[in-house]
């Protein structure tokens, strides 16, 4: 007999392959090998199963970049474990996230209302970790904390599209190149390949002849 965790995670990989309303309950009941039927006695709706879904997962990955977030470390430490604790929320509940990523409007309400705890405050999680390294000297100043965030989210998120847990790389080595992207960014001070240009535009200059 299919258990509860069995159907959650045959709704899971229908929903990520045919999307959650092109998908269908005939679908999920095909996949754990079940008669249609026999899902209502599990849930009340398409919807619910899609709450299941990525409850437990979106509650834990939250959970812990708060915990980061207030954590008594440096703002570039705190940076480098969220990316790490995100990717790995990803690697670990695959694809459960996946089909957050993508119904993320869909279940926006219902997180706020039985979780207590909605993107906006996952955002803020972000965001207090980026002020704090503008704050320090770490990050550089003028860094609009906003964009910077959306920036940084889009790109950790953007895994949905093409991380593949069997690839070529190890989430822990897709989370040390995304950290190096980031800081190479966020870091205070010119970059290096900015110095190195105006650099040569120096030296160019100093061959001018003077008129």
């Amino acid at each position: 007999m299919a258990t509860l965790d069995d159907i959650v995670a045959a709704a899971a990989k229908v929903f990520r392959t045919k999307g959650y309303h092109a998908a269908t309950v005939r679908d999920i009941a095909e996949e754990v090998g079940i008669l249609k039927g026999s899902l209502y006695h599990h849930f009340e709706s398409k919807e619910a199963l899609l709450y299941l879904v990525v409850k437990e997962p979106i509650a834990q990955m939250y959970r812990t970049i708060a915990e980061i977030a207030e954590a008594e470390l440096s703002p570039t430490e705190k940076l480098r474990r969220a990316i790490l604790a995100h990717l790995e929320a990803f690697d670990r509940h695959y694809p459960h996230l996946f089909v957050y990523l993508r119904e993320r409007e869909e279940l926006k309400r219902r997180f706020r209302e039985m979780i207590g705890f909605s993107p906006k405050d996952y955002e803020r999680c972000w965001q207090q970790i980026l002020s704090e390294g503008v704050a320090t000297g770490e990050f550089r100043a003028g860094l609009d904390i906003q964009v910077a965030c959306y920036g940084l989210l889009g790109m950790l998120n953007w895994l949905y599209k093409w991380y593949d847990p069997e690839g070529r790389l190890s989430v822990q080595q897709v989370a040390e190149q995304f950290t190096a992207l980031a800081l190479s960014g966020l870091a205070a001070g010119e970059p290096r390949s900015v110095r190195r240009r105006s650099a040569a535009k120096t030296a160019a200059g100093a061959k001018l002849p003077v008129e």
